[in-house]
């Protein structure tokens, strides 16, 4: 029996008290506890695609859930009749109809078999009119593109709530123009461990009901709560279709997936005075990212200041043969990007550590890529054992650094990793941070620490397998040990690396002072960095002895 039904182009509000019947693909089902109270179940909403590609929502009132549940399934097609109809008035709206419709105790539902349907009902929308909106844009709109970009998963508290999202940067081929899309909660980390169980060449996005929104200027889409579809090189026409545009494009050689920076939208001042946490540098010694305040007292060049990345996702390759290796991506290439990884030596009024610099930061305060310079210093004949003199420019400048601690283990060698994920020396601005945070400028010892702070990890063990350098392809020495005492040529009972006052302190152990220690005398005390010997339980001994004299 054939059904007679109205499209959806036609559906509207006028008063001749018409009874709707549709004929329609349910393409998104989701349940709104916006409305819920407690004697009701959260309402059900549904975005429904008709034959000629029309597109309207649909409610069902918590009051009328228990009829329709278990009566609608995404995907399916159903005839729907006898439906109110209400002007589309939602905060947000998955389609642009000027109306919505809403089930009553008397509509009847009933599953219908149409293959004519289209499965999703994409209508992409070129990035072109998204990035020229200005301002916030309260419809959904469905986006498509290849990823040439991804930041960090970032991690924070609203309301006492834990929240978590992740940044991607979408490419248009067709238009050469790229988009911002944030992707919250569930979608952030469905992206990420899809990236992490299928590595691939390229990954293609459909973000479906996504939201706009203008942040500082700049206009981007991320996930709403309940309404938005992602699909990662599924296999559907639309991304199989783009994936083959891609690959014949010219462009294909010239995409590049790299690492975002995660403070993109911030300024300074909001990064530094309004947003971040402070510690002195002492008080590092927690699983967070924080702002601190000091002055760069050393490179420690016992460490190589770049290292080979793989070009895909930034981790160190091991040269394997003629190629170089990335056990994450599980790739073998034919060639590496030069990135930085600089071990600075940190200090404040109240400790000194190691901090670690990677590429983007040092590339801006530097004003030149590691490879250039890679390539000048060869070129130059400096020495493989050595930095380059650009990067002493560090040397005795003071910073604001916004940091991130990863705590690994208090009693081991290296019981902890601080890293720089953003550089502030701008001279006004680090003034405004002294007078917030009441830092008066102290004399400052380079080398007199808290026993602790020595043991953060080298850059070697951050980056999780930079141990090749660009110069020499030789394994990089062993963390806080000075250069020519790796871990493979030392005694064997050679178990910790401390910095400590020997003349007051030699009577209580016995120590090996390697060649290239430094050395620096403050009030006729000399502090330098030695090798512990014994074992695991005199090497505890020592650090209560020293804890008890320096108190």
């Amino acid at each position: 029996m054939a059904y007679r039904y109205d499209l959806i182009c036609n559906v509207n509000g006028g008063s001749e008290h018409k009874i709707w019947r549709i004929k329609v693909r349910v393409i998104r089902l989701w349940r709104s506890s916006y409305f819920k109270d407690n004697n009701n179940k959260p309402m059900i909403e549904l975005v429904v695609l008709d034959e000629q590609g029309g597109r309207i929502q649909c409610t069902v009132k918590s009051i009328h859930v228990y009829l329709f549940e278990n009566s609608i399934n995404e995907g399916n097609v159903y005839m729907l009749e006898n439906l109110s109809v209400a002007l589309n008035s939602g905060k947000y709206k998955p389609t642009m109809h000027e109306f919505r419709m809403f089930f009553k105790r008397e509509t009847r539902v009933t599953l219908v078999e149409d293959s004519s349907i289209p499965l999703y009902g994409f209508s992409f929308v070129p990035f072109v009119e998204i990035l020229n909106e200005t301002k916030d844009d309260r419809r959904l709109v469905d986006v498509l593109g290849v990823v040439t970009g991804k930041g960090n998963l970032i991690e924070f508290k609203k309301e006492g709530k834990p929240c978590n999202y992740v940044v991607i940067e979408l490419e248009n081929i067709e238009e050469g123009l790229k988009l911002r899309c944030t992707l919250w909660e569930d979608y952030a980390f469905m992206f990420l461990k899809h990236l992490e169980d299928h590595p691939s060449e390229s990954y293609v996005v459909v973000l479906q009901f996504a939201k706009m929104k203008n942040f500082k200027g700049s206009v981007g889409v991320s996930n709403t709560t309940y309404n938005s579809k992602l699909f990662i090189n599924a296999n559907i026409p639309e991304i199989e279709d783009f994936q083959m545009r891609l690959k014949s494009s010219d462009s294909q050689q010239g995409i590049q997936f790299s690492q975002l920076s995660d403070h993109a939208s911030l300024t300074l001042e909001e990064e530094f005075l309004e947003r971040g946490v402070y510690k002195s540098i002492v008080d590092l010694k927690e699983n967070s990212v924080f702002v601190t305040i000091g002055t760069v007292k050393d490179i420690e060049s016992e460490y190589n200041w770049c290292y080979r990345a793989c070009k895909k996702c930034s981790l160190g390759l091991k040269l394997d043969g003629s190629m170089f290796y990335c056990k994450k991506c599980v790739t073998h290439y034919s060639t590496f990007v030069t990135r930085y990884s600089i071990q600075l030596r940190v200090v404040d009024e109240t400790d000194s550590a190691s901090f670690i610099l990677f590429d983007k930061e040092a590339s801006n305060f530097l004003k030149i890529p590691a490879y250039e310079l890679r390539t000048s210093y060869i070129a130059k004949g400096g020495d493989k054992n050595r930095h380059p003199e650009e990067i002493d420019s560090f040397k005795d400048k003071k910073f604001l650094l916004k940091v991130q601690v990863k705590i690994q283990d208090m009693e081991s060698i290296v019981p902890y990793v601080i890293s720089i994920s953003r550089l502030c020396f701008e001279d006004n601005i680090i003034a405004s941070f002294e007078k917030k945070y009441q830092i008066e400028e102290v004399a400052l010892i380079q080398d007199n620490s808290e026993l602790l702070s020595q043991f953060t990890e080298s850059s070697d063990m951050l980056k999780d397998n930079l141990s090749v350098s660009c110069d020499n392809g030789v394994d990089t020495p062993s963390p806080l040990l000075p250069t020519g005492k790796t871990a493979s040529n030392m005694d064997s009972s050679v178990i910790k690396v401390l910095d400590v006052d020997l003349a007051e302190y030699c009577g209580n152990a016995s120590f090996d002072t390697p060649s290239k220690c430094k050395g620096e005398m403050h009030s006729e005390q000399t502090i330098v960095r030695v090798a512990v010997h014994g074992d695991e339980q005199s090497a505890k001994k020592l650090r209560k002895v020293i804890k008890e004299k320096k108190n």
